[in-house]
């Protein structure tokens, strides 16, 4: 039988959320500090890097800068992967828009990060022009003792987005069966070392039904101080 777990994920209708600082650099030393303190993950050991590049979405895009965008970034890395941006519905038909991605093993981390900031500034446009991508698989810690947190039975993520905006999506499953105090302190022990705020809303508690099975989440709520 499964046991209840709590998770932070964000809805459905909100893919991403904003990191706590706003430089490249700043960010970059707060998910380092909130791996290294309360994660499994190491900063240099991401599970996955992509980086993309867009031609023009429509005429208020600076065609031939982004065109010389990909061959800049095509001479430094080689050969990308191209498709469309997307397809037409329902014909099926090729967006007029191409997305160049390369993608890169975890040592190649701080190459792909530098040459974003080498590259900034980026000139406006719909999409991209350039935009790293990278996610790091995780188990929770404890941020004190950093032995990691029993009864773990699902890995948590980060997904991270590098462009002319900076973005992330989180979803970190917390092994208490219920939002007790054990679980509210845990909590306000990480809060501090996370690069992003934790917004209380998106924390759900699974519930399991009478066949051992989770089939619904529901709201939880901090207990009001008396």
């Amino acid at each position: 039988m499964k046991k209840p777990y709590i998770v932070y994920t964000l809805s459905k209708d909100r893919t991403t959320q904003k990191f706590n600082k706003t430089k490249f650099r700043d960010i970059i030393k707060d998910i380092e500090n909130f791996l290294q303190s309360c994660t499994t993950a190491n900063i240099r050991e991401p599970d996955e890097i992509e980086l993309t590049a867009y031609t023009a979405y429509d005429d208020t895009d600076p065609k031939q800068v982004l065109l010389d965008i990909i061959k800049k970034t095509t001479e430094k890395f080689g050969q990308s992967y191209k498709e469309p941006l997307a397809y037409h519905y329902p014909g099926g038909e090729p967006h007029e828009t191409s997305q160049y991605t390369w993608k890169f093993s975890n040592d190649k981390l701080d190459e792909v990060i530098q040459y974003i900031l080498d590259n900034s500034p980026m000139p406006k446009s719909n999409f991209g022009p350039l935009e790293l991508y990278f996610t790091y698989d995780f188990k929770l810690t404890d941020p004190t003792s950093k032995i990691v947190l029993q009864n773990q039975k699902h890995t948590s993520y980060l997904l991270i987005w590098f462009s002319r905006g900076k973005a992330c999506s989180p979803t970190i499953f917390f092994p208490f069966e219920q939002a007790g105090k054990e679980f509210w302190n845990y909590v306000d022990s990480i809060i501090p070392l996370l690069p992003f705020k934790l917004e209380e809303k998106y924390l759900r508690i699974a519930h399991v039904n009478k066949q051992g099975q989770v089939k619904s989440f529901r709201k939880i709520q901090r207990p009001l101080v008396t």
